[in-house]
């Protein structure tokens, strides 16, 4: 059967831990995981999880700005990237993705910033 969501939020069951605001992948059995540095992910988690939990997820392409993790100090404005453990980072790594831009300044590992997506395109960084 056939679903459909407007809300921008929607949940899944995760297959590993999840960091709360970390980045999600979907996999081929329906559920998540934190999404690596040269993956694409669905959305956001909005709240941390363990295996077997239902997380709600803010889809990527929900309206208005993401909570993420970084990776590292980044400045407002800084064009952010991919990277392991469902984070960002303002690095343009060999195999990351470009995710959107920090509107916000973080100062170090695991802080969390408001994040504007932008179009992750169909090549890695280069």
């Amino acid at each position: 059967m056939s679903q459909f969501d407007e809300s921008g939020t929607k949940s899944f069951v995760a297959a590993g831990t999840i960091p709360q605001y970390g980045r999600v992948l979907l996999g081929s059995g329906g559920t998540i995981t934190a999404a690596g540095l040269a993956e694409k992910e669905i959305g956001t988690a909005l709240r941390a999880a363990a295996s077997g939990d239902v997380v709600p997820v803010r889809l990527r392409s929900a309206a208005g700005t993401h909570k993420m993790i970084a990776k590292e100090a980044v400045a407002a404005g800084a064009t952010l990237y991919t990277e392991a453990g469902g984070k960002v980072q303002d690095t343009a790594e060999t195999t990351a993705f470009q995710v959107g831009t920090a509107l916000e300044a973080a100062t170090a590992d695991n802080d969390i910033i408001e994040v504007l997506y932008g179009n992750h395109g169909d090549t890695a960084a280069s």
